[in-house]
């Protein structure tokens, strides 16, 4: 056998038998496209190169003695026919269900058996022709189910066998037998499973799409009856004609199969005849004797490819020879190279030279080892639900007598009770003045005069950044980001300055969209006009909030084709509904926050008493402002997956200065009174001891918050958790909330503090620069400041590259350059890895930091997800004490 032909065979055998401790997470990655071995030899005689090489495949998959293969189908060019109600899946369905794997258990197709149950219904059938079509075939299609179903066989046995009559009453033991058994043992069953085909196939059609592609309709959730659906389905393949309701026929079986076979394949709790399934299902096509069978054989790996783009399950390995070399076709080892689970699985053509292996030579079978259990699968099962039962049993005596003791009795919060020993940096007077925004607005106009001055003729770009002024506060990103601005400029410069012909220096004009942005729309339309009149204008940086106002200005910008790189808003929603793909973030959004909060509080020992011990959260308070684009949101998103993990309620008070015209949530309270807020809060605590308040609204109304629940409610000597988004990260690091023993404050933030030993090269650079220029304050380890040097630097990579090539820098080709991703603009930033794929906005697996707050001593981090360098391996995928949690990740 040649090296590439044993190549294939290898990975022939692993994609029939994956290794087990990878199998469940590989099939989840996609479906294993079909490979098609093609003869060079022309077409003529029987057996050919690529007959034998399928049939030489089989030996591999057929069970002996010492061996457990796996459930095959070897399909003949004898078999390639098909009727007017019969198609080459029904073949593949037969050999898949009498293949006898010895302890493995019957195949169960239950979705095939309904699917064969409504091709079956001779609607013309029974004495019962009043009554509706849908009605009937519900009906039969019922009965077939219990002639399979052991359990549903006796119910209908209990009610008096088959299609009760409820007319046939004539005394009392019979009226009795009609108003007991009957209801309860057929009607009640035939019920619910025709409610559960209503529900998964219709309103659940995304997570079982089978029935919506065998009808081809896109897989979204629809009203109405599967059985009303099913009759639709019926008369119109009845009006298809041969050729149409041969594909129609076809597809819909392969769509049931790969269905059936993907929950059969998947690991199994108690199912020991699963747990026994070793191998995927293989199906073997050997080559079409004449043209007429190629017709059948086309439509028959069409309908398998169009199928598992749609239930994406690595549950079929599939085979296939014909004559001739197609267009396209590889070498054995390139397509063995390729032959592994993918979301979008493409036909792979393998030109065969020679047979597979070469014709008279012993194939060695599949090397699958014989499971050798400790019982037969009944007895297995049996000791199972009897090990469940008494398992059961010990949680409920818990449950009911509470715990037993663990050595001390407590169990430490998360992050600790104490500040680190290391003392922070001294909290600044006045954070925000307007003369430190005036300073550093200096610096930057400094550096514009420097680059005029000093840039060789036709290297000078502009870039916009738009901010917001919140001098005199403490609250807002404004000051941090404008500083990191001003550092990533000079960066970007002196990196330009280093290459004096294709280095591009950058101009940064710096306007303010006011408070809240609410001007931002105003100063969009001011860019967009400049632009038009200066070429040289390449984009804009900014939006540190998610407002409408910001989403209104991005839309003016995407619209006139400015690229936009959005430095700290996180809000999903950001993106404008056209020429989105001029936006790119620096940021994680929203959605991937709020899965790592979530994932962090379903595990997390965070909300302590006056024990000292912690618990995970058992219900949360959501605080979030409905009118603020950010704040709703987030709310909205962690409360969906806080209850979706825990299974735990969470109560909604939105903060609403417009709360007279807002529409209260559908569990919860809608005030504009802060104190109400507070009264609510400590309400719900009383309800329920480890409740968690997630504050998704702004900082200052979290300001006011802690100052009404320390002064008008009850609960001043109640404990308070609090877990908040990214918002709070730059008052608190100010030093805005003083707790005290009593407040545990956890919240996000998107760089590692200063000192932390995992923090990358690039990020102690930015932050010992940082100190130099603006003093040892705690804004350092705040994530804005590095998130603006990152998108300033990342615009002027974009730039050097489109200029390196030899092009003149211009917005369409460095909106290009970001659009593309890559190693253009792929780099290790002060905030973390920038790594961006073609067309997507936001940087994959952006760091995702949630730090323990003290207002005596540096914050410490107690969980860390998220890619801080380039290389996929060293991103952090678990976070935890001893990391036994997995961080979420971007797919």
């Amino acid at each position: 056998m040649s090296e590439e032909g044993t190549r294939f065979v290898e990975a022939f055998k692993a994609a029939v038998r994956p290794e087990p401790r990878r199998i469940h997470r590989t099939e989840r990655q996609g479906a294993l496209p079909a490979v098609v071995l093609c003869d060079d030899g022309a077409a003529g005689g029987d057996p050919d190169a690529a007959a034998v090489a399928i049939r030489e495949l089989a030996g591999y998959v057929c069970p002996d003695a010492a061996h457990r293969g796996a459930r095959h189908a070897l399909i003949e060019p004898g078999r390639l026919v098909t009727g007017p109600d019969r198609t080459v899946c029904d073949e593949v369905i037969r050999q898949l269900e009498e293949a006898g794997l010895n302890g493995v258990g019957r195949l169960r197709l239950p979705e095939v058996a309904l699917l064969k149950s409504l091709l079956d219904w001779d609607p013309d059938a029974g004495q019962d022709g009043t009554r509706e079509p849908a009605v009937r075939l519900r009906d039969y299609a019922y009965e077939r189910l219990c002639d399979r179903h052991k359990g549903l066989m006796a119910l209908r046995w209990l009610a008096g066998g088959q299609q009760p009559d409820l007319s046939a009453g004539r005394g009392l033991r019979d009226f009795l037998f009609i108003l007991l058994p009957v209801p309860l043992f057929y009607f009640l069953p035939r019920w619910l499973w025709t409610l559960r085909r209503d529900r998964r196939l219709l309103r659940q059609a995304k997570r079982f799409p089978w029935w919506a592609f065998a009808r081809g309709r896109e897989a979204h959730p629809e009203a109405g009856r599967f059985f009303d659906t099913a009759i639709a389905w019926r008369r119109r393949l009845r009006d298809a004609e041969g050729r149409e309701r041969a594909e129609l026929m076809e597809r819909a079986m392969w769509a049931a199969l790969l269905s059936d076979l993907r929950h059969a394949n998947r690991p199994g709790r108690l199912r020991p005849y699963r747990r026994r399934r070793r191998t995927r299902c293989v199906v073997l096509l050997s080559p079409p004797a004449g043209n007429g069978q190629r017709e059948v054989f086309d439509r028959f790996l069409k309908a398998y490819e169009d199928a598992c783009g749609v239930i994406p399950y690595a549950s079929v390995v599939l085979v296939a020879g014909v004559r001739g070399v197609g267009d396209g076709a590889k070498s054995l080892a390139d397509v063995a190279a390729r032959w592994r689970p993918q979301r979008t699985p493409e036909r792979q053509l393998a030109r065969l030279s020679e047979p597979l292996p070469t014709s008279g030579t012993p194939v060695p079978p599949l090397p699958v080892p014989y499971f050798r259990p400790v019982a037969r699968p009944g007895g297995e099962l049996a000791v199972e639900l009897t090990a469940l039962a008494a398992a059961l049993a010990v949680t409920a005596w818990l449950v009911m007598t509470g715990a037993p003791s663990r050595g001390d009795g407590t169990t430490p919060c998360l992050g600790g009770d104490e500040p680190p020993e290391a003392s922070a940096p001294k909290v600044p007077a006045s954070p925000a003045s307007p003369e430190e925004y005036a300073q550093a607005r200096d610096l930057i106009n400094g550096e514009n005069r420097r680059a005029d001055k000093e840039a060789p003729p036709g290297h000078v770009r502009t870039v916009f950044y738009v901010g917001a002024n919140r001098g005199n506060t403490r609250f807002g990103s404004g000051l941090p980001e404008l500083r990191g601005v001003f550092m990533g400029q000079r960066e970007a410069n002196r990196s330009a300055q280093g290459d004096p012909n294709h280095g591009i220096w950058l101009r940064v004009e710096v306007l303010d969209a006011g408070v809240r942005f609410k001007n931002a729309a105003d100063v969009a339309r001011r860019i967009v006009t400049r632009a038009a009149e200066n070429q040289d204008v390449i984009g804009v940086v900014g939006f540190a909030e998610s407002r409408s106002e910001s989403r209104e200005a991005i839309s003016e910008l995407t619209a006139a084709k400015i690229p936009v790189i959005i430095t700290s808003s996180t809000a999903n929603a950001m993106l404008p509904s056209r020429n989105d793909e001029f936006v790119h973030r620096i940021s994680p959004v929203n959605s991937r926050e709020t899965d790592v909060e979530a994932a962090f509080v379903q595990h997390a020992a965070i909300v302590g008493d006056d024990s000292g011990d912690c618990h995970t959260a058992r219900a949360a308070v959501v605080v979030r402002d409905s009118n603020d684009l950010y704040s709703d949101e987030l709310g909205e998103q962690f409360r969906e997956k806080f209850e979706r993990l825990t299974g735990a309620r969470a109560y909604s008070v939105a903060y609403d200065q417009n709360a007279g015209a807002s529409v209260p949530p559908p569990a919860g309270v809608t005030t504009d009174d802060i104190t109400r807020v507070a009264r609510t809060v400590c309400g719900r605590l009383g309800e329920e001891e480890r409740t968690l308040l997630y504050w998704a609204g702004r900082a200052e109304d979290f300001s006011s918050f802690l100052r009404a629940f320390g002064e008008r409610t009850t609960c001043t000597s109640r404990h308070l958790t609090v877990l908040g988004g990214n918002e709070l990260t730059n008052a608190a690091l100010a030093g805005e909330f003083p707790g005290d023993d009593r407040l545990r404050l956890y919240h996000t933030v998107h760089t590692l503090p200063v000192g932390d030993a995992r923090r990358t090269g690039p990020a102690n650079r930015f932050s010992n620069a940082y100190a130099d220029t603006w003093k040892n304050d705690l804004w350092r380890n705040d994530g804005h400041a590095a998130q603006g040097r990152d998108a300033i630097i990342l615009m002027a990579d974009a730039a050097s590259t489109v200029s390196t090539g030899g092009q003149t820098v211009t917005s369409g080709l460095v909106q290009n350059t970001l659009y593309n991703g890559g190693d253009a603009v792929n780099r290790v930033g002060a905030s973390g890895a920038l790594r961006y794929v073609q067309g997507v906005a936001d940087p994959q697996n952006k760091p995702m930091i949630i730090l323990r707050h003290f207002d005596k001593g540096n914050p410490v981090p107690v969980l860390v997800c998220g890619a801080f360098d380039l290389t996929p391996g060293n991103d952090h995928t678990r976070w935890g004490p001893d990391r036994q949690y997995e961080c979420p990740t971007d797919q």
